[in-house]
């Protein structure tokens, strides 16, 4: 090969190098299109799965609470976030009821008991109930 068939190659090689790389991007782009899309275009989940990951979230965030060894209505609070709750407190147990929203006129209510004496092990049973108690129904 001559030096003059080498330097017209050499923009060839050039183009070459840039078409395949203005293809792997669009190809990406398009990959991401295709993603986006499915993300936003899947089912909305069951109400009753929100409602067992609402009431696992307060469940972890109680159990969180009482690695200290007490619980105080703030932390329950806390644990509840903008969801009404009831607590009742005896020499063996602490029983927390908290209502969720569960369909437009529903609300769906969860047990949570914390065997007394409270530990740094956080143990939190967790139950859903049939009906929530009346003072829980309002609002």
């Amino acid at each position: 090969m001559t030096e003059a068939s080498l330097k017209r190659t050499r923009p060839a090689t050039a183009g070459c190098i840039v078409a395949a790389a203005l293809m792997v991007i669009a190809g990406a782009g398009v990959a991401i299109s295709l993603a986006v899309q499915g993300f936003f275009d899947r089912p909305a989940p069951p109400d009753d799965e929100l409602l067992a990951k609402k009431a696992g979230l307060t469940q972890y965030r109680l159990q969180e609470a009482v690695k200290d060894g007490s619980l105080s209505n703030k932390e329950i609070e806390q644990a509840a976030g903008d969801d009404r709750w009831s607590v009742e407190r005896d020499s063996t147990a602490i029983r927390i009821v908290v209502a969720y929203p569960h369909t437009d006129a529903e609300k769906a209510c969860y047990r949570f008991t914390l065997a007394l004496p409270l530990d740094s092990q956080g143990e939190v049973a967790r139950e859903r109930l049939n009906r929530c108690p009346g003072n829980l129904m309002a609002g």
